[in-house]
């Protein structure tokens, strides 16, 4: 038998429940704004880190 930990909101951490799901808890607990906040926070976070050292200049000269 396997054991699901269980599921952490990313919008407010907090532990749910084994038998709640996910999408019931956003439903119930948060508005569509703070779903869409916590949505383009992370958007923005991605494009915000650097890929692959890429934000390092190179020094090396020709």
């Amino acid at each position: 038998m396997t054991f699901d930990p269980p599921v952490t909101c990313p919008v407010c951490e907090e532990v749910l429940e084994l038998d709640r799901g996910l999408e019931d808890h956003l439903v119930g607990k948060h508005t569509q704004r703070e779903v869409a906040r916590y949505v383009v926070s992370q958007q923005e976070r991605a494009e915000i880190e650097p890929v692959g050292g890429a934000a390092t200049p190179n020094y090396s000269s020709h």
